[in-house]
């Protein structure tokens, strides 16, 4: 069962299997949690989201159109839970006097560590370049699993990873320029 496709998996939940969906989570988490990260900084809060996303999503695959496009939509639905979790997070601060600049961030690793700058680069990227830098090297997707995950064509996808990775390096540069 494990080497269905994303159809054939949506299609036997749909039918009742709960094993199935199973593997669409194992499949999809750690991409949803990549996601979910971006948006909190914060590894617990991450993974409460992420939870809630699989949740909201097996509660609504019936109203999925294309089982062949559970990946998109499943991160679809993350971004949206991330954007209801920051508006929340917010609302909260201003309810307590408190706003900070942006909810969650700073938590979790250092920006002092190599990971923690790198972490801190990537943060300053759009949410699809992190996005795809996430899936293809962070998750350790194949290019053709990354970009049918974000619901891109193959050159779509490549020219978006480039993007990013030319930022990060143009980012990188102009750091080490700054040292010196």
């Amino acid at each position: 069962m494990a080497r269905l496709s994303e159809e054939e998996l949506v299609r036997a939940v749909l039918a009742g299997d709960k094993a199935a969906y199973g593997i669409l989570y194992d499949r999809f988490a750690p991409i949803v949690r990549a996601v979910c990260h971006d948006w909190t900084r914060n590894l617990a809060d991450a993974q409460d989201l992420a939870q809630d996303v699989f949740l909201r999503a097996y509660q609504r695959l019936g109203e999925l159109r294309k089982p062949e496009s559970f990946g998109p939509w499943i991160i679809g639905i993350a971004r949206r839970r991330c954007l209801e979790w920051r508006r929340q997070k917010i609302r909260q601060q201003r309810r307590r006097g408190v706003l900070q600049a942006d909810p969650g961030v700073g938590e979790g690793v250092s920006e002092h560590s190599e990971n923690g700058q790198l972490l801190t680069l990537i943060a300053t990227l759009g949410e699809d370049e992190r996005l795809a830098l996430h899936a293809f090297y962070l998750q350790d997707k194949s290019a053709e699993q990354a970009r049918r995950i974000m619901g891109l064509s193959r050159s779509g996808f490549y020219k978006l990873l480039d993007r990013a990775r030319t930022k990060l390096r143009r980012q990188l540069e102009q750091d080490q320029e700054n040292i010196r």
